[in-house]
């Protein structure tokens, strides 16, 4: 073999080397993207576990709360109106007092009665009666029915009443209610609309038209939502009113903040449009499966 052969081969043999090295590098530095990727992933899915995790607790002890200032109320409240109505209609059935007392004690009758109407309202709101008997149709009925009930806003219900509407267990029905519930409240307070309208229904998936999902949506003809008002640190240049649309936009905020966490818990997607011109929409859309 002579020189330029042997110094062939040696190029060859540096090339190959040079290609494997290359090799070698790419790969490692892939295993390592590989593994960082799936580090990240697992940090991820740990951080969205613990988020689930906290989210879940905070509603449990919501409901708890809600569960025990409605046992209070009806244990405690309830009974002493009910008590008060006892006596004062005894005392308008006695001949000791005059005709301008006994008118006196009706209206304090009627005072009572209005009493009683409004704290069951509350307590209905607070804990939906039979949540696990009864179907989100049903519980989204009585909640409109309450709604008419306290006056102001008509809360017109419509909904279709396929049976996929009946699978959904209770967790479900407590999410789905408070979601519900919340946006209703919010165009009660802050919309000045006319009129609420909340529709169940069933449809097709936008981007996959064979799967079927469930639509609950909450609709008002109002002003929209309040809009949070920016805060340049000088809190005395603030008007009364920029201060009271700044404190109903956190409250609002919050009130949305906690629809969105039902709706992840839940795996649904949650919609919100609003404006001055056409006012709210709230769309709830919940895979059927």
């Amino acid at each position: 073999m002579d020189l330029t052969e042997t110094n062939l081969a040696v190029f060859q043999f540096i090339e190959l080397l040079s290609i494997i090295s290359f090799l070698c590098i790419a790969f490692a530095l892939f295993l390592l993207s590989y593994i960082k990727g799936k580090e990240k992933n697992r940090s991820l899915e740990e951080q969205n576990k613990k988020e689930r995790l906290v989210t879940e607790t905070i509603t449990q002890v919501q409901e708890n709360e809600r569960s025990r200032i409605s046992r209070d109320l009806h244990d405690t409240v309830t009974q002493d109106i009910r008590t008060a109505l006892l006596y004062a209609h005894k005392l308008n059935d006695s001949n000791e007092f005059s005709q301008e007392q006994k008118d006196l004690l009706l209206k304090i009758q009627k005072i009572e009665e209005e009493n009683l109407r409004n704290i069951r309202n509350i307590i209905r709101n607070l804990t939906p009666s039979e949540i696990e008997s009864a179907s989100i149709v049903q519980l989204l009925s009585e909640l409109c029915e309450n709604t008419n009930e306290s006056g102001g806003i008509e809360c017109k219900f419509y909904a279709e009443d396929p049976s996929l509407f009946a699978k959904l267990n209770t967790e479900q029905k407590l999410h789905v209610f408070r979601i519900v519930q919340e946006s209703v409240n919010n165009a009660l307070k802050h919309s000045k609309a006319s009129e609420i309208s909340v529709i169940v229904r069933e449809e097709s998936g936008a981007e996959n038209p064979g799967q079927r999902r469930l639509l609950f949506l909450v609709s008002d003809d109002g002003i929209g939502l309040p809009q949070a008002y920016a805060n340049d640190g000088d809190s005395s240049a603030q008007s009364a009113k920029d201060k009271e649309e700044n404190i109903i936009s956190q409250n609002t905020h919050l009130g949305l903040k906690g629809m969105k966490s039902r709706a992840e818990l839940l795996g649904a997607k949650l919609e919100i449009k609003s404006d001055k011109e056409t006012g709210t929409q709230i769309k709830l859309y919940l895979p059927a499966e």
